[in-house]
């Protein structure tokens, strides 16, 4: 029984860690010239920016005219 529960709390654990943000988070640059979304903040397509880069989500993002990157 104790395994059990042993092994229960190692899997909620695993859970918690894994989902440290929601799914739907993204990177925009926000720049005139930028129009698209990157699911990683550390995506090539990120490099290039010299603006702030915000997080935000990807309905968000969407709706202000933002397409998802193709470079990740």
């Amino acid at each position: 029984m104790k395994i059990l529960i042993l092994i229960a709390g190692i899997g909620l654990l695993g859970s918690f860690v894994y989902h440290s943000k929601p799914a739907d988070t993204v990177y925009v640059c926000v720049s005139p010239t930028a129009k698209k979304f990157h699911y990683n903040k550390s995506c090539p397509g990120l490099q290039n920016c010299t603006h702030e880069i915000k997080e935000t989500t990807k309905v968000s993002a969407e709706k202000s005219g933002y397409t998802v990157c193709l470079k990740e």
